[in-house]
């Protein structure tokens, strides 16, 4: 269970992403690429149940997707109006196993208090060849590498985080057992300016991430659950090889050097 510090922080951490999306060029920039591939990709998946873990930015998955039930995690810090909307979830996911087919992870990782117990928890609920989307912060970017210099300044205001980073994230899915495809960069000059200025700057980030330029502010991550096929094993009963009786024709009566006996036993 998260202390009262780490709740704090996490809220913190999501109410900041939430106004940044909403308020920021940058963040609108971002949004707008990041709807653009999960239009295609949630086009493709099918099932009965999605959830959504992490903070609202704006992107409405539930019109993108043609699975029937759609329901979006809410951290036990929301407001009450907020809660009748979702589930209350932390890192433990109030999930049956393998019950969802569809998991959008935006930021959640990043803001996680244990990103790797999240994913685990997110391993369990997946159905078998259930899908999973994961949005995060990239660490090897320009903005990564200026957001890693704020904190290291004293006096600048940086909320901690423990977001793992596309490599990393992509390990760790291996190790689960899961089928990652191509890491999609986004947002790979974080820069914005006005009128042409950033007119210019918007037309050149989105021909980079158009070629996925492998330094994008954000990542988003495809991946498949696999489930290892396996045979089971039946027991197989030793038998001992046997010869079937074969019936001679009868000797002619008188014949010498005749065979005496009529058939032959069967043997094993």
């Amino acid at each position: 269970m998260q202390n009262t510090f780490t709740n704090h922080l996490a809220v913190d951490s999501r109410t900041q992403l939430q106004a940044w999306y909403a308020s920021t060029p940058l963040g609108q920039r971002l949004r707008v690429q990041l709807a653009a591939d999960m239009q295609v990709i949630l086009d493709q998946w099918f099932g009965y149940n999605l959830v959504m873990i992490g903070p609202d930015v704006g992107i409405p998955v539930e019109e993108m997707t043609r699975v029937r039930r759609v329901v979006q995690l809410l951290h036990g810090q929301e407001s009450q109006q907020q809660r009748r909307l979702g589930v209350i979830a932390d890192d433990e996911l109030p999930l049956a196993t393998e019950s969802i087919d569809v998991l959008v992870v935006m930021h959640g990782l990043d803001i996680s208090e244990n990103p790797h117990q999240l994913l685990r928890e997110i391993h369990r609920v997946l159905t078998p060849h259930g899908h999973l989307l994961v949005i995060g912060n990239n660490r090897r970017s320009l903005r990564g590498i200026w957001r890693s210099l704020l904190g290291i300044i004293p006096g600048a205001r940086q909320t901690p985080t423990r977001e793992p980073g596309a490599g990393r994230l992509e390990d760790w899915l291996t190790l689960l057992d899961f089928a990652v495809a191509p890491v999609r960069h986004k947002l790979v000059l974080p820069l914005s300016g006005n009128n042409r200025l950033g007119q210019w700057f918007a037309r050149m980030d989105n021909w980079l991430v158009e070629h996925n330029i492998p330094l994008g502010s954000s990542y988003v991550i495809f991946a498949d659950k696999l489930v290892r096929g396996h045979t089971r094993l039946q027991s197989i009963e030793k038998t001992r090889a046997r010869l079937t009786g074969l019936h001679v024709p009868k000797p002619v009566v008188g014949a010498r050097g005749s065979a005496s006996r009529s058939h032959l036993r069967s043997v094993e």
